[in-house]
């Protein structure tokens, strides 16, 4: 709805509201103008007006002047009847206390406010009421009931499902933990944050902000310098939080004086000094007095540091409370800085006074850690964002890559695409084993995530095993170069993985938009076909180029034509029974497909279907076979017949997160039972992504769905790996079944095959069965059942009851 036609609306001042509040957790500057266009198209709505104005003064920065134009609007909202929006206005000029007014009484006035506020039916408008509570809860130090609020504003963030809102929701917790003292807790919650957000902006930098505060304060300076170097003096400072902004910066000039590099910390208290005083809240004054005192003592003028440590000091008996609230480090520069100019029993106080405190926060983590797994217990929370997200590693998956794409290009970012493989993986998985080789998806999963910090919009995720992908939006400078010297530093150095060194490389391949797609799922095929021309010629980076698709003209006109024909139904499918050794009946069958083409025939499996995986075109066709063969089967069950059809998947089904949900709704479309259809998927599939894919294996299997290993033999799966599927059938590939009878060693290796499966307690299948001696042999040896032309050959479904009813023999017998 554009402004112009919503300011008719009844609820234009909540609509408008929505539109902007969600507008400036991407950037602040589109929100202001979409206020500007709502206020010249109110058209006499007051109420609409009020929103806007209400909104503007948000976007600006919190002062000690702010709270009377709140409480000014406050009143008009309520006198006009429009009570939501009182409330957000009297929650926001309540928030404003923080910046030199009383604290205290501003939180009692909040909390007699919060049943009302609570019971908003609106999620935004409630999300938009607590959140400058976040600001009193911690200038009091009362650090439960900030968790308590950041968890509630979790919970709406899921609700109204909106990514820069979770993200910053995300970061809410982290500063949490982070002011409970507990950093590990913090630091997690803050790198999720930074990982889920695509939108950039004063969110984004919000939590990076903290992640520096926290590896300064757990002495990692090394992580904590490139985000200072990257993320300080922003050309667009207003479109950041400004007290965010001051701290980020005060935080910098502390660590550039302790280091001694002089002209780098003036340059941070300069860009302070410029900021207007009335913008700066209690603590960041005793954090930017401490940092001119460590200025001070670097420059080796002990009087002008001593002076600086005393009004510190000073600033923090002003206000007690907030001694609570100040960054651990605070305390120690104070003591080192006392330290140093000989006052050794004020070191010693201020070391007291620091470990009292860190008792205090012991308790705190205690409470502060019951809030949070309090609301960790609620399931569906966890659920919204399990769906989009990478079991092992955290990151996102392929789903949540092409969401995010896919909105930065309808927001006119183009996004670069880089998808990597890591080199010499199958050697570490099988050399040191699967829980190193998880440990080091992780461990590279990390390094993604710490890449992703240095941008402003930014998402890494894994799409299958060891296969990752970092997707950058344009016009962050020289992008392909920027992204090409990122590659060759991530795995400079060796992955340290459960304590022993892990050396890897990478193969990389790129696209970007629009040259080479402008949508995710064309952007992330292209750079997969370049990475694997990169891997076929040992290339560490590869770009891709239109002439990297070494398909034959036909075989992309084929592709082109996918589509269509699953819509047109130009697919045919086969069946072909497989046999019960022990009688010869039969026992099930199995799916074939075949492209019936208007103009070039019947096209066979092999011409289209690996090139369909390859581009990402395979789901489609995979839900026109099990669609038919779960009519089928209803068919067959309904005249009691034989029922139970096997149906090929890939691997990027299975890796889809949404794959369970199409089997359900396709069981209820068709009326078939989940026990009547078996899916097969390959051994090598499974080995390409074993965490995934067996957890997803498992998720169906649940659902009723049994599961077979079709081709085993030609993978690389272990018996450990075999151990934890959850199948109920081995089919033994074809080249173990043909010739088996006069080449001795494939003869022990069937026999091997074979004697595994009974021994797991498997259904064996014997593969490509096409004469009598084979047949014999494999029942011989003990195989349960068989398939091949010696039993039946693949015939279309319409041939298949007529079939059954006519005796469904062995075709040679």
């Amino acid at each position: 709805m554009s402004p112009s036609s919503l300011s008719a609306s009844p609820d234009a001042h909540g609509l408008a509201f929505r539109e902007v509040w969600l507008a400036r957790y991407g950037s602040t500057s589109t929100a202001a103008a979409l206020i500007q266009q709502h206020l010249t198209d109110a058209a006499g709505n007051e109420r609409l007006t009020l929103r806007m104005l209400l909104v503007q003064q948000r976007l600006g920065s919190l002062t000690p002047g702010a709270a009377q134009p709140y409480k000014a609007l406050a009143e008009r909202m309520s006198a006009l009847g429009d009570v939501p929006g009182s409330l957000i206005a009297k929650s926001m000029a309540l928030g404003a206390e923080n910046f030199g007014g009383d604290v205290a009484s501003a939180l009692t006035a909040y909390e007699q406010l919060s049943a009302d506020i609570n019971s908003m039916q609106d999620r935004l408008e409630q999300h938009a009421a607590i959140g400058p509570s976040l600001l009193l809860y911690q200038a009091a130090g009362n650090l439960v009931g900030y968790m308590q609020q950041a968890c509630r504003m979790l919970q709406l963030a899921q609700e109204i499902d909106h990514s820069g809102m979770l993200s910053a929701a995300r970061s809410n917790l982290g500063i949490a933990f982070f002011l409970a003292g507990d950093e590990f807790q913090a630091r997690h919650h803050l790198e999720q944050a930074v990982a889920s957000n695509e939108l950039g902006g004063w969110v984004r930098f919000s939590a990076v902000a903290l992640l520096a505060e926290i590896y300064a304060s757990a002495g990692d300076v090394d992580k904590a310098i490139p985000l200072l170097r990257i993320w300080s003096f922003p050309e667009k400072a207003a479109e950041l939080d400004g007290q965010t902004l001051v701290h980020f910066h005060v935080l910098g000039a502390e660590i550039f004086a302790q280091l001694g590099q002089l002209e780098e910390a003036r340059a941070y208290l300069d860009f302070l000094e410029a900021r207007p005083s009335d913008q700066l809240s209690h603590d960041i004054r005793c954090l930017l007095a401490m940092a001119h005192a460590l200025y001070h003592q670097a420059e080796g003028r002990s009087a002008e540091a001593a002076a600086m440590a005393a009004e510190a000091m000073a600033l923090v008996q002003a206000m007690p409370r907030s001694e609570r609230t100040l960054a651990p480090r605070f305390w120690c520069r104070a003591a080192d800085l006392a330290s140093a100019q000989g006052q050794w029993e004020q070191a010693y106080r201020l070391l007291e006074r620091y470990r009292g405190l860190e008792q205090e926060k012991k308790r705190d983590i205690v409470a502060v850690r019951r809030v949070a797994a309090q609301f960790q217990t609620d399931a569906s929370a966890r659920a919204i964002e399990a769906a989009q997200r990478d079991r092992l590693t955290g990151l996102g998956n392929r789903e949540r890559l092409i969401a995010a794409g896919d909105g930065w290009i309808a927001r006119g970012l183009s996004p670069r695409v880089a998808m990597l493989n890591v080199r010499r993986f199958n050697a570490i998985n099988e050399a040191l084993g699967q829980e190193v080789g998880d440990a080091v998806l992780q461990a590279v999963a990390d390094r993604l995530s710490q890449a992703c910090i240095r941008f402003d919009h930014a998402l890494a995720g894994r799409v299958y095993a060891d296969r990752f992908v970092l997707v950058l939006a344009g016009g962050q400078g020289d992008d392909v170069s920027l992204i090409e010297a990122l590659a060759a530093e991530m795995f400079a150095t060796p992955l340290d993985v459960a304590g022993q060194w892990v050396d890897i490389s990478a193969a990389w391949g790129l696209s970007h938009c629009p040259a080479h797609g402008t949508s995710m799922h064309r952007l992330m095929s292209h750079a997969e076909i370049a990475l694997h021309e990169g891997q076929r010629n040992d290339a560490g980076w590869t770009i891709y180029e239109a002439g990297l698709v070494r398909a034959d003209p036909l075989q992309l006109s084929l592709i082109s034509e996918l589509k269509r024909a699953a819509q047109d139904d130009e697919f045919t499918l086969l069946v072909q029974p497989k046999f019960r050794l022990s009688d010869n009946a039969v026992a099930s069958f199995e799916s074939l497909i075949r492209w019936n083409h208007p103009s070039r025939g019947l096209v066979p499996p092999a011409a289209f279907i690996p090139f369909a995986e390859n581009t990402g075109n395979i789901r489609g066709i995979t839900e026109w076979v099990l669609r038919r063969s779960m009519r089928l089967s209803a068919q067959l069950r309904s005249t009691g017949l034989v029922s139970q059809i096997a149906v090929n998947v890939s691997v990027h089904d299975v890796g889809s997160a949404a794959f369970p949900g199409l089997l359900a709704s396709l069981l209820q479309a068709t009326g078939a039972r989940a026990q009547d259809i078996r899916l097969e998927l390959t051994e090598g599939a499974v080995m390409k992504d074993p965490a995934t894919v067996i957890d997803r294996m498992r998720e169906i299997n649940a659902q009723g769905f049994e599961w077979s290993v079709d081709d085993f033999g030609t993978g690389q799966s272990s018996l450990a790996y075999l151990h934890m599927l959850p199948v109920s059938e081995l089919k033994i590939d074809r080249c173990f079944v043909r010739g088996a009878a006069s080449a001795r060693t494939t003869l022990t290796l069937l026999k091997a095959a074979i004697d595994l499966g009974r021994n797991l307690g498997l259904s064996t299948v014997g593969e490509g069965a096409e004469t009598e001696e084979e047949w014999d042999l494999l029942r011989q040896l003990g195989c349960d059942m068989a398939q091949g032309w010696f039993g039946a050959r693949p015939m279309p479904e319409q041939a298949l009851i007529p079939w059954l009813r006519n005796g469904g023999r062995l075709e040679r017998s």
